[in-house]
């Protein structure tokens, strides 16, 4: 896909590192699959990879951890 950011690079499927922060908790999800523009370096990931993630960091929220680092597994929603 076209880059919505530059405007000039393609994407290409990789991997990246998401930061998630919401109210006081920091989430940190490692090799992340997502389409990475070769021109900018912008990453898109996939909407049901934001989902889990989400979820995760919802969990995480709920045990009272304030910083997580993970690598992430596909279907792993549990802290």
């Amino acid at each position: 896909m076209k880059c919505v950011v530059c405007k000039n690079g393609e994407t290409r499927p990789g991997k990246t590192t998401v930061t998630f922060e919401r109210d006081g908790l920091t989430l940190v999800m490692k090799e992340v699959p997502a389409e990475i523009c070769t021109n900018c370096g912008e990453d898109y990931v996939d909407e049901s990879v934001a989902r889990e993630i989400i979820a995760m960091a919802e969990k995480m929220s709920q045990s009272g951890a304030q910083v997580d680092v993970r690598r992430y597994v596909p279907g792993s929603v549990t802290c």
